[in-house]
């Protein structure tokens, strides 16, 4: 079998017989597109927070099998995948859209065929949409009357970003909420964001690396002021936009002016790249690629501020990442920014996602009025106390076992014996 569609088994314990009799175990099949490589100790890793929130899907049941495409090894940020989830390599579609719909449709057999045999043992299915393979796996495990865990990760909010398969896919999750299906939307609210759906939180944070930072929130703004956007580089998350704010800055006489730190991989890469040299902006705006978490907490430690001028947006896992070490953040008024961040100086400010000119403006501001910057640190550094991994999958667990009457025992969801 091509390498593309095989099995990697994770070593498996012999059971032990009496503790089978006693508790059922719990397998479930993670579906996603993301892409995933070996290191050179032949752990199958991924980056960002997708292997570090696939742990914390892992740590609710027994065993895991994860549906993942292989990619090629990035330059640096590679985290391994949980050790004991047996990894099935499904095809990468090939193009950008429209040209990967195409694709992925004239290959709908295989990923629907390859998707079914996974499910078919599983207890439950975890998909992460927005996104093709996850839509597919959605609709299989509707189809095969599989237990659910699906948690949509894009802006729940339409804005201009938000796709036809975005919408149907919302569509879907209002249907069928409820019952054998655990429906969550990625965000933050009083109200819940439809009959039977509940928010949840996005974040990358560990308890053990909040517990091991100890940022210095005394700090007021550096001499040139210092940056940073943390995320993909991609047109949806607005990276064009901070550069050209920075532009108008210059074009403006601001000074000093400030640095950026760009962390994160992405299609756009290459063409920020030339636009920050082209604009001759190329010793201001530096460019990391993507790091693994201890380098990222030791980069955060170097900076003032951070910011994520995102189009669209559901809870960046980046707003907690920069709270952790006492940096306010700048954001696009979009999905739950309002709600974490809170008004301006709470924990930062906010813009209308898209403009450039708003974005420049409230930088000057940021960078030049008098702020009590050790209390803004302070006020970032306490809201994210609780808001960690475990935490996250605590409350999925609690949501799951509340709608299915099963058990969260030992942070491990357990089926009631027939």
């Amino acid at each position: 079998m091509p390498l593309r569609e095989r099995a990697i088994h994770a070593p498996k314990r012999p059971p032990d017989m009496g503790e089978e009799r006693q508790v059922k175990k719990t397998r479930v099949c993670a579906i996603s597109f993301k892409e995933c490589w070996q290191d050179g100790n032949g752990r199958w890793c991924s980056n960002g927070g997708f292997p570090l929130q696939m742990a914390g899907i892992a740590s609710l049941f027994d065993s895991m099998t994860l549906l993942v495409t292989f990619g090629e090894t990035p330059g640096g940020g590679s985290i391994p995948l949980p050790g004991n989830a047996e990894i099935v390599l499904i095809r990468r579609p090939v193009g950008r859209d429209p040209w990967r719909k195409f694709w992925v449709m004239a290959h709908l057999a295989y990923y629907i065929r390859v998707i079914a045999r996974q499910c078919r043992d599983a207890d439950v299915v975890h998909v992460p949409p927005p996104g093709d393979i996850p839509l597919i796996g959605m609709i299989v495990a509707l189809a095969m009357r599989k237990r659910q865990i699906i948690r949509y990760c894009g802006s729940w909010t339409v804005t201009r970003q938000t796709t036809l398969t975005n919408r149907f896919t919302r569509a879907l999750i209002r249907i069928f909420a409820g019952g054998r299906n655990v429906m969550l939307a990625t965000g933050d609210g009083d109200e819940p964001p439809g009959r039977g759906i509940s928010w949840i939180f996005s974040t990358a944070l560990s308890a053990a690396e909040l517990r091991n930072t100890s940022p210095d929130c005394d700090r007021a703004l550096g001499v040139p002021p210092r940056l940073v956007y943390i995320g993909r580089l991609h047109e949806i998350k607005g990276v064009a936009n901070l550069i050209k704010a920075f532009d108008l800055l210059s074009r403006e006489g601001f000074s000093p002016l400030p640095t950026i730190t760009i962390i994160g991989e992405g299609p756009d890469r290459e063409m920020l790249e030339q636009m920050a040299a082209r604009d001759g902006h190329q010793g201001n705006i530096r460019f990391t690629g993507q790091l693994d978490r201890s380098a990222l907490v030791m980069k955060l430690g170097g900076v003032d501020l951070c910011v994520q001028p995102s189009l669209s947006e559901g809870f960046s896992k980046a707003w907690l990442d920069a709270f952790s070490m006492g940096l306010p953040v700048l954001a696009s008024d979009v999905g739950a920014a309002r709600g974490v961040i809170g008004g301006d100086g709470v924990r930062g400010w906010l813009v209308p996602p898209g403009d450039v000119r708003a974005l420049a403006d409230k930088l000057r501001y940021v960078l030049t009025a008098q702020l009590d910057w050790p209390s803004l640190r302070r006020q970032c550094r306490v809201f994210v106390e609780g808001r960690t991994l475990e935490s996250w999958a605590d409350t999925i667990g609690r949501i799951s076992a509340s709608q299915w009457n099963w058990s969260l025992s030992d942070g491990k969801l357990r089926e009631p014996a027939n």
